[in-house]
């Protein structure tokens, strides 16, 4: 295992997929977003040509995997599987990488943003309840959507609690915020 690494670690807003299969045309499905550790493989600027600039980080993730838990759970455990490992290509890039535009330092300032994703996130979901207002079924709709949504985010919030037991052992680099402030300058 590829425990020791000397990669900078951060917080950051994890976002919490399931395969949709089928239904959903096979594209994954968003079930909320928590607060997680990761290391910071890559940070990098993109441009674009209105002449904007934004930053981005490659990052992996130690536990990223929401079906192993819900799983877990239908066994009445609460196992959210093994520690990534991280590996390397031909060209020796570190992956499993994801991409994220914010690295944060406490985990209370990485709650506020997951906080605030989460409630998009709900907002988009209730959007989608078609009926009309004054039909009689939309308040059973509504209250159905709302209540399979408040399910989804208590086992996503208990994936958050787990995976930062289990990420102990990480501490958050400080050093590498002179550098990100350094590129910020820089676009």
């Amino acid at each position: 295992m590829n425990r020791n690494n000397n990669f900078p670690i951060k917080y950051t807003v994890l976002e919490l997929k399931e395969d949709g299969g089928y239904i959903t045309n096979y594209e994954d499905i968003v079930r909320g977003y928590i607060v997680s550790k990761c290391w910071v493989v890559e940070s990098s600027i993109k441009y674009y040509e209105n002449g904007n600039s934004k930053l981005f980080h490659k990052v992996i993730f130690p536990y990223k995997n929401l079906e192993t838990l819900k799983a877990s759970l239908r066994n009445n455990s609460k196992y959210i599987g093994e520690r990534v490992i991280i590996n390397y290509d031909f060209n020796y890039n570190p992956y499993p990488t994801d991409i994220v535009t914010n690295l944060f330092d406490t985990y209370e300032e990485a709650k506020l943003k997951a906080e605030e994703k989460t409630k998009e996130l709900k907002n988009q979901i209730v959007s989608k309840v078609y009926f009309n207002i004054s039909d009689s079924k939309f308040k059973q709709m509504l209250a159905t959507c709302e209540q399979e949504f408040n399910e989804q985010l208590s086992i996503c919030q208990l994936f958050e609690e787990l995976s930062l037991l289990k990420t102990k052992d990480m501490t958050i680099t400080k050093s590498i915020n002179q550098e990100l402030q350094l590129l910020k300058k820089q676009s």
